[in-house]
């Protein structure tokens, strides 16, 4: 019989059962990660701001932005700026249009083209499902741009809210934003 810690009394299913090691059923893990690990790092505000902005020039630079992956053969210009009736879109139809009408409907066409079932235990966990990042459409204030865009693989961010992490996903800049008129006038 193994030699491991068990579990003592009887009467029960769980009496003689091997506890406490690693290698049993409802033992500990090896090593556990520990609550007294520095996880969160503090960055300088400076440096932060100065992230955002160089992620912000880099998606202003079309060579980068074709090197992170993003399909941007038929867009016109980079950073591509639209008037402010982006904002005002009301339904996923026109959505879709003003995408098709720019040339950033390839890009959308990659991200689901690119859906795929997740490799291991992540497909239990809500997390099913993996697919690229699309473009990014950045808007001042909302008459019904979210709920247009919602159905579509792209993200949606107020101008006053963009974050890093989505600015440059995975550490790589050059992320193909969509500005809305004021969004990008408010940028100053």
């Amino acid at each position: 019989m193994a030699r491991i810690p068990r579990v003592p009394g009887s009467g029960t299913h769980r009496a003689g059962q091997a506890a406490f090691g690693n290698m049993v059923r409802g033992g500990h893990m090896f090593a556990p990660n520990r609550t007294s690990r520095r996880w969160h790092r503090k960055v300088p505000t400076n440096m932060r701001r100065y992230a955002v902005v160089s992620a912000l020039a880099a998606s202003a630079v079309s060579s980068v932005v074709e090197s992170r992956g993003h399909v941007i053969a038929d867009v016109q210009e980079i950073p591509l700026v639209l008037g402010n009736f982006l904002e005002s879109v009301k339904t996923t139809k026109e959505a879709k249009a003003i995408l098709a009408t720019v040339g950033a409907q390839a890009d959308v066409e990659r991200v689901i083209a690119s859906k795929a079932m997740r490799a291991g235990a992540g497909k239990m966990r809500n997390r099913r499902f993996r697919q690229r990042l699309g473009p990014m459409v950045v808007y001042n204030e909302d008459n019904g741009v979210v709920k247009a865009f919602r159905n579509i693989p792209v993200q949606l961010f107020q101008v006053d809210r963009l974050n890093l992490l989505n600015l440059a996903p995975g550490g790589h800049l050059g992320r193909f934003i969509i500005w809305s008129q004021a969004a990008f006038e408010k940028l100053e």
